[in-house]
């Protein structure tokens, strides 16, 4: 098999410092049971289209190198100048600049055109206040919207990120990730997604994006369990972290659909095989139905033997009641799950169940901790065959979708169980913990925490490096970040460009890749972009991990 050059990324000479904002994140997709079909394409009988054979990989995708040319840029717009002549500015909040400020109400934009004398990255700070309304910013066109409906259909331009404007009567600044602006002409849209704000004026400046979190990012373990394993893997993720970034994908639970439609266009396989262990919960199983059954564990074991690594989500449906993952449609109380005595998360089912006899603990304190033990059941197989598992349980959302983020405390608390109970009780050492938080206050604490990861959905060919810096400013000390759930890989240069190398991008299953018979949709990855990735000298595919070197 043909292997691509290895090759270090130099850090791009740049550096600067941030406001953190916020990314647009779609979490619609994520543990949705739409999204997660078990599919008829299973059924090898079944009629197939013709496929495309095996790829030969006769090419290396070498690093293209964008234009950086520093150049000191400082540039102010007054929104007020960007109305027509028949609008007036609006005066009624005082210590606005210029003449007055403008208002952007749901779904509405404003376009502007920034000349720019080089082509280098730039700093965008908006002043603004306003109702709590969340203003994106787009280069090269604006997010479309179905005029009936009124929602977002599509992007015709990249998105960058998003200004969650407080409310107040006082303009504030807010920035975003540094944007990379070709010289000359560029068209630049802000536009609400939600909400209203006022919008005062914006500040453009030359960014520098040079960065040490790739040198500061540690190795240390969280817990107290210690597995060659696991030391052997963080060791290899250092080695690689802001110099290559590893290939990954989200399986359709209980199939190998997506890395074998990778494959079959490719001629490569991810680096991680990704999978959820939502169907191995007794609420997740009752979802179960025909012929379908729970071999995602037996899947992930073998792709292990063959030389891939493994991640696991854990997409959690309630234990009692009705079987939901979502906090809109459950009554589960997840605050009535927390016990004060920690020697709890440690007991056996049948210790559990006489302290539930007796009242010291609730049902839901019980059905909880069976949950745990029945996930720690299938990772305890992985732990068997000595293979270490990068693990990702209970994303969070900017809307806390799910049940388990109904309180803040209650999730850094269950966190903290499950890690206790996983590895003092199941003594599960084999795991890479993986926090999927974007908001600091759900951090559960670096001694928890192994990886830090991002869940972002943005259908735009960016680099995500806003999510970057949000998760920076979680933990003391400094964390390797992952993109751990998105709409499909970032292209290799962009990373690169951008100095955003995370290390790995997990692209989520189904109709981010597939239809329901198995084939490439084509709606967020095309085949030659896929191409691209995984023969680029920046990846790193199955064939090229070097874990035992």
């Amino acid at each position: 098999m043909h292997k691509k050059n290895k090759v270090g990324v130099l850090a791009l000479a740049i550096a600067t410092a941030f406001v953190v904002g916020c990314s647009e994140i779609d979490y619609t997709a994520s543990g949705n049971d739409d999204s997660l079909p078990l599919p008829s394409f299973t059924d090898k009988n079944s009629e197939s289209k013709e496929e495309a054979p095996p790829a030969n990989i006769t090419t290396e995708m070498l690093l293209n190198r964008y234009t950086i040319n520093l150049t000191d840029y400082k540039s102010s717009v007054e929104m007020e100048s960007l109305l027509s002549e028949d609008e007036k500015p609006l005066t009624d909040i005082e210590l606005f600049s210029g003449t007055g400020y403008i208002s952007l109400n749901a779904y509405q934009s404003i376009e502007l055109t920034v000349n720019v004398p080089a082509s280098q990255h730039y700093d965008f700070t908006l002043y603004a206040c306003g109702n709590g309304g969340t203003v994106t910013l787009i280069s090269g066109g604006k997010k479309l919207i179905d005029s009936e409906s009124g929602k977002y259909k599509r992007i015709d331009g990249l998105l960058h990120g998003a200004y969650k404007v407080h409310q107040g009567k006082l303009f504030t600044e807010y920035r975003v990730s540094p944007i990379y602006l070709e010289k000359g002409e560029n068209k630049i849209t802000l536009q609400t997604v939600n909400g209203s704000a006022f919008l005062d004026k914006l500040i453009i400046t030359d960014a520098d994006i040079k960065s040490e979190r790739y040198e500061k990012a540690g190795t240390s373990i969280a817990g107290d369990e210690i597995n060659y394993g696991r030391l052997q893997t963080m060791s290899y993720l250092k080695s690689i972290y802001g110099k290559q970034t590893l290939t990954a994908q989200y399986c359709t639970p209980n199939t190998n659909a997506e890395i074998d439609v990778i494959y079959r266009n490719t001629g490569r396989y991810p680096a991680i095989r990704c999978g959820d262990l939502m169907y191995y919960t007794k609420a997740g199983a009752s979802l179960l139905s025909g012929k379908n059954e729970n071999i995602d564990t037996e899947l992930a074991i073998e792709w292990a033997k063959q030389g891939g690594m493994v991640m696991y989500s854990w997409y959690w449906y309630t234990p009692i009641g009705k079987t939901s993952l979502y906090a809109v449609d459950c009554e589960f109380d997840v605050t009535k799950t927390i016990t004060d005595n920690e020697k709890y998360y440690t007991l056996s089912q049948e210790e559990l169940k006489m302290l539930l006899d007796d009242g010291s603990i609730t049902e839901e304190c019980y059905t909880i901790l069976c949950d745990m033990d029945s996930i720690a059941g299938q990772l305890k197989l992985l732990y068997k065959e000595d293979i270490p598992v990068l693990f990702k349980p209970m994303a969070v959302t900017d809307n806390a979708m799910y049940w388990w983020e109904k309180d803040e405390e209650v999730y850094k608390t269950l966190w903290q169980m499950m890690q206790i109970r996983f590895e003092e009780y199941h003594e599960l050492s084999n795991l890479i913990w993986i926090c999927p938080v974007t908001k600091g206050r759900m951090y559960p604490g670096d001694d928890y925490v192994d990886i830090i990861g991002c869940d972002i959905y943005n259908n735009s060919n960016v680099s995500n490096l806003q999510g970057m810096i949000n998760a920076d400013s979680l933990t003391l000390n400094t964390k390797m970040l992952a993109l751990t759930e998105c709409c499909f890989t970032p292209d290799p240069d962009i990373l690169y460009r951008d100095n955003a190398m995370w290390l790995w991008s997990a692209p989520w299953s189904g109709k981010y890749l597939i239809n329901s018979d198995g084939y490439m949709t084509g709606n967020y990855i095309s085949v030659s972009q896929m191409k691209k990735i995984y023969n680029h000298e920046l990846t790193i595919a199955r064939d090229e991990l070097a874990i035992d070197d």
